[in-house]
């Protein structure tokens, strides 16, 4: 079995979240440290059921919903002072809600429901585009290496460009691990998880400097 990487990052993201976003109580990034609990939760039992070869895609099709709805609800809270990404927003969920039940219906749950997760993938990568748009557009002088939210959307956008980039090419880095057995998937993945997991730390650093800077 290949070596838990994601979940070291998961983990490490965890440590983060619960050290810098500690008292931060009255705005989204508070609930941050619950889904990152409840997803290390989750990345620790599926690991454990691969260990005894054991199917775990009920358990990530049930982790899917709540997955995509929080980072929707997150860009929702950063993007919404910037363009009316409400509507994007619930257009995008409403066809991952549709095909999320279709796809589960069809299969029983036991089968990991790929195209709504690459529907909700691209509209997570339309919003981050449009907020990336706005935020350039912007008159007034914000410093990015300190600016938290920034790096949110930045880790979002480079883990789902990644992720719908797998998703399309899946058949090929499929046959390439059959016949060479070099898993270019796994590798890929860990990547875009560490990338996606030191953005979010990153954040996590800079929103607590921004606490306790107007504190002090």
């Amino acid at each position: 079995m290949l070596f838990p990487f994601t979940q070291i990052a998961e983990l490490v993201c965890l440590i983060f979240a619960i050290r810098f976003l500690a008292g931060i109580k009255d705005s989204f990034w508070g609930y941050i440290r619950w889904f990152m609990l409840f997803t290390v939760m989750v990345e620790i039992a599926g690991h454990a059921m691969l260990s005894m070869n054991v199917p775990n895609h009920w358990l990530y099709n049930l982790y899917l919903p709540v997955e995509m709805l929080f980072k929707y609800y997150l860009l929702y809270k950063i993007c919404n002072g910037y363009f009316p990404v409400k509507y994007l927003a619930v257009s995008f969920l409403a066809l991952f809600g549709l095909l999320y039940a279709y796809e589960g219906i069809a299969s029983g749950f036991n089968e990991y429901s790929v195209w709504s997760n690459s529907a909700a993938s691209v509209g997570i990568l339309t919003i981050c585009c449009f907020y990336f748009y706005y935020f350039l557009k912007k008159e007034e002088y914000v410093d990015i290496y300190q600016h938290a939210p920034f790096w949110i959307v930045t880790a979002l956008f480079f883990f789902y460009l990644g992720g719908t980039a797998c998703n399309v090419f899946f058949k090929y880095l499929a046959n390439i691990y059959e016949k060479q057995h070099i898993p270019v998937r796994y590798i890929i993945y860990t990547l875009l998880n560490f990338i996606f997991y030191g953005c979010w730390s990153y954040s996590f650093v800079c929103r607590y400097r921004q606490t306790t800077s107007s504190l002090s």
